[in-house]
């Protein structure tokens, strides 16, 4: 065949495109950095940054506005940062798909073409290991093609050629009479159209099976063939799903808490600020005049002395505020999910989308393939049945034996592959691994006279041997009743029991053993058992996952009882009432009849991949927060509507492309290990809401309730928002150093409506606010205090209340950071809180030295600052009382 001319090529790339899909246009860095500003958390310190500048030439407070707005840049910077970088770190993993060089007829002519570079009407020539450029139909030739990719089924497809009539030298016109016939008969499913799923699940059905057609990104196991081309790029059936993907991807978890985390602080801080300014000028025009209506009237009159008061309430009013909005949140977020994307990336975890780490801690619900995520994902020689009925392991087969040599013989002669250096190559996939074994055994010096080629009707090959001896190699239900007798282990012949081999192929084959009949003549040498062997961890995952309340849901293209064999060795099917649909079976179901049944579902066999974004569907809408794993162009649509996609490392680049997380190892142990991060992060977060709420709360009710007993302004604007700049930032950091721990995966997962601060959360935070206010208050009104005031002066006792609000607080953090009552629980794996604490220690100290009139401060006597500290101290006694009441089960030792 001449095939396409280089004119021909030209007009063919005009009119039906190049084989190359359309990118969707990457946001650069500046467009992600301005959109990043959209975090619900982040919209508030904006609002409060505005105020703050309003106010900043009246009160002077530039080191709070510094502050808010450089935790607002580093928060959006770092986080567009790592999505970039995880960005660029994706494209990497695809970068050379487009420059794979195929062998194309052109100009009479054999010539190596890029895929990108493939036209309408090519006539490619493909041969074992070669990727499909394009769809098209087999004019020359027959080959086995794995389409798991496409259609999830481990099975390879055959392909011969068809009645494709090829004109060497297409004219235009006679390009579109090639293209169109499509490459296999589309057709929507009868489920979907009932079920009225939306244009991104609803993938349409493709007979991929269709002797004749190929289909884009398959590979070719074992055979030569030549195809035209009919379809390229985005028309094929590749590109058409990879097409449909859009970026409609549902709210994180997180996400929805945070947003309704903003509005709840937003309302307290109004309230909270409101109050105050109350507070301020009821002390300011009653309490100071002695309730002298008189007094107050005059001072209401008084024009100057009211506008500076009020400008005055305006900055606490501001500084209350801001107060109540934890800047440190966003940036402790983005840092600690950038952070743990690094460790994440040494358990073979790559993160694409920050918010993908903390959405996994919250799934409820994992949809996971088979094949390479339960199992190794390749078939390998397992084991051995003799003739005698025993199942011997790989390990223990006696390679030495006279048997092993007969095995070796029939293996390596009667065999359409061939070894190139210590890799099997040609033949299809059950002979290149039975190869690879036989090449490891001993083996006679025979001469093969002729061989029978395996065909699916006769289901076994043969090959007779110059002495006369005929070997067969196949299927087990059609070798096993030609055998009268069975090879011993020393090579003599023994009579045959049929029906206690029978029984014993049955067990293995309900298993997942696939059986390969070994024969000589009329007497049977053994079975080789082959399996896609389960992953050493995968059943250790699978139970980290049930005890961490997570459904898993086995989906996968393979027959039932391959399924059922897998499910139940893994730990997926324990009780009786686990459920196993089909896809049939689960077609015919409505979608009430699937949410009843879906609390117990987990396996469904023979599955398509629309029946992914259909499960998907149901689980969001039973509020489940739903894990999905995959790795063909057809499961990206599934990856994406789920609110957490695994991508598997050995996927193809659309379904990447799809997905949250990638992982690069495409085992179910590293999303396991995934959740156990994100669980980590989110009780992360929660600690430092604990911790920094408490002194929020704390801080608003001193100032609303202290000017009414007399005590003006205890804690000053600058105190205020200096504490608030660095226990806040700094503190977000070092809760955000908190490591995993195994017993994070022995709680619930989170439900997606779940308020992000929960019962004992409340209990924690207003128990310690109410302590530590009325403790403050009573510290405000103290003998003592009165002392420090009449002896020291008024400075000198408003630097010791400073002092016992920073230590109770810095005692306070690590109440907060573990439920426990040992409070040095895990303490020594976050460093950065040792650390952070101390130089938070440091500088507030320091300040109190230092501060002067800026900060209202002179420096304290020992004795008063042991006092003071001791005083302080109380609040962990307390809050061990409170533990042990609120959490009886507390850990007391770890």
């Amino acid at each position: 065949m001449v095939g396409l001319t280089n004119d021909q090529v030209l007009a063919s790339r005009q009119e039906h495109g190049s084989n190359t899909l359309t990118k969707k246009k990457r946001r650069g860095f500046v467009l992600s950095f301005f959109t990043n500003f959209g975090d619900p958390m982040l919209k508030i310190l904006l609002i409060a940054l505005g105020i703050q500048v309003v106010f900043i030439f009246n009160s002077g407070q530039w080191i709070e506005t510094f502050g808010i707005a450089l935790a607002i840049l580093v928060a959006v910077t770092v986080s567009t940062v790592s999505e970039y970088g995880s960005e660029k770190a994706f494209e990497k993993l695809s970068e050379s798909a487009q420059n794979i060089e195929l062998r194309v007829r052109r100009n009479g002519q054999t010539q190596l073409i890029a895929i990108a570079d493939i036209v309408v009407g090519d006539i490619v020539l493909l041969g074992s290991g070669d990727k499909i450029p394009a769809d098209g139909r087999i004019v020359q030739g027959s080959i086995e093609v794995d389409q798991s990719l496409l259609n999830g089924e481990s099975k390879e497809a055959k392909k011969t050629a068809g009645e494709v009539r090829v004109l060497d030298g297409l004219s235009k016109s006679q390009l579109r009479s090639v293209t169109k016939d499509q490459p296999a008969a589309v057709h929507r499913s009868s489920a979907e159209i009932a079920f009225g799923e939306s244009s991104l699940s609803a993938v349409a059905r493709v007979d991929y099976l269709d002797g004749t057609s190929l289909f884009s990104g398959t590979v070719v196991t074992n055979g030569n063939c030549m195809m035209v081309v009919t379809t390229v790029g985005e028309n094929t059936e590749y590109g058409k799903i990879a097409k449909e993907l859009q970026e409609v991807t549902p709210k994180s978890p997180l996400k929805v808490k945070l947003e309704g985390l903003a509005k709840m602080i937003s309302v307290i801080g109004y309230i909270g600020a409101g109050l105050v300014a109350l507070s301020y000028f009821f002390n300011l025009l009653f309490i100071r005049n002695g309730f002298d209506m008189a007094l107050v009237m005059e001072n209401l009159r008084d024009g100057r002395f009211m506008f500076e008061h009020i400008l005055k309430a305006a900055t606490l009013v501001v500084s209350v505020i801001v107060m109540a909005v934890p800047e440190g949140l966003p940036m402790m977020i983005t840092v600690v999910l950038s952070s743990n994307m690094k460790h994440m990336l040494r358990d073979n975890v790559l993160v694409r989308k920050l918010n993908g780490i903390e959405t996994a801690g919250s799934m409820n619900i994992l949809f996971t393939d088979k094949t390479g995520t339960l199992t190794c994902g390749k078939m390998a020689v397992t084991g051995i049945v003799l003739g005698c009925g025993e199942h011997q392991e790989i390990n223990k087969f006696g390679r030495g034996s006279q048997l092993a040599k007969l095995l070796g013989t029939s293996l390596t002669v009667n065999n359409s592959a061939e070894m190139m250096g210590n890799r099997a190559i040609g033949g299809n996939s059950t002979d290149r691994i039975l190869l690879q074994f036989g090449n490891s055994l001993p083996t006679e010096s025979v001469v093969k006279v002729s061989e029978v080629p395996f065909n699916s009707a006769t289901k076994f090959m043969s090959s007779t041997l110059g002495d006369g001896r005929v070997l067969y190699k196949g299927a087990s239900e059609v070798l096993l009743p030609k055998c009268r007798y069975y090879f011993s282990e020393d090579g003599v012949k023994k009579s045959l029991n049929q029906e206690k081999l029978k029984s014993m192929t049955r067990s293995l084959a309900g298993r997942a053993y696939r059986l390969i009949a070994v024969v000589i003549d009329d007497t049977l040498v053994c079975f080789v058992a082959m399996r896609d062997e389960v992953r050493k961890e995968a059943k250790s995952a699978v139970s980290k996952m049930t005890t961490a309340g997570i459904q898993t849901v086995m989906i996968t293209g393979d027959a039932k009882e391959t399924a059922v064999a897998v499910a139940k060795e893994v730990g997926i099917l324990a009780i009786e009432k686990d459920k196993v649909l089909t896809s049939d079976e689960m077609a015919l179901m409505t979608d009430k009849e699937l949410e009843k049944i879906l609390p117990s579902l987990r396996v469904v066999a023979r599955a398509l991949p629309s029946d992914k974004s259909r499960l998907v569907r149901i689980a969001q809408g039973l509020n489940l927060v739903t894990g999905m794993t995959g790795d063909g162009v057809n499961d990206a649509p599934a990856l994406k509507k789920a609110d957490i996609g695994f991508a598997v490392g050995s996927g193809t680049e659309v379904a990447k492309e799809a997905g949250d997380i990638v992982i690069l190892d495409d085992n179910i142990n590293s999303i396991a290990k995934a959740v156990s991060y994100g669980r980590t992060i989110f009780k992360s977060i929660r600690k430092f809401l604990i911790f920094k709420l408490t002194i929020n709360f704390v801080a608003v009710t001193v100032s609303i309730v202290a000017p009414l007993l007399s005590v003006d302004t205890p804690i000053t604007v600058i105190q205020m928002l200096w504490i608030n700049l660095v226990m806040d930032t700094l503190a977000g950091l070092a809760y955000g150093g908190e490591r995993p721990r195994a017993k994070y995966m022995t709680e619930p997962p989170k439900r997606r409506d779940e308020p992000i601060i929960n019962k004992y959360m409340w209990q924690q935070i207003l128990s310690g606010s109410i302590f530590v206010a009325v403790l403050s208050l009573w510290f405000l009104k103290s003998s003592f205090m009165a002392e420090l005031h009449a002896i020291r002066g008024p400075a000198y006792y408003m630097t010791a209340f400073f002092a016992f609000f920073m230590l109770i607080n810095i005692f306070n953090s690590f109440n907060s950071r573990t439920h426990d009552l040992n409070l040095t629980s895990y303490l020594a794996l976050n460093k950065p809180f040792i650390m952070i604490m101390g130089i938070v220690t440091v500088v507030q100290f320091t300040m109190l030295y230092i501060g002067g009139s800026v900060f209202r401060t002179t420096p304290l006597n020992f004795s008063h600052l042991v006092v003071v500290a001791t005083l302080a101290l109380t609040i962990i006694p307390f809050d061990m009382f409170r533990k042990l009441i609120c959490n009886p089960r507390a850990d007391i030792m770890t």
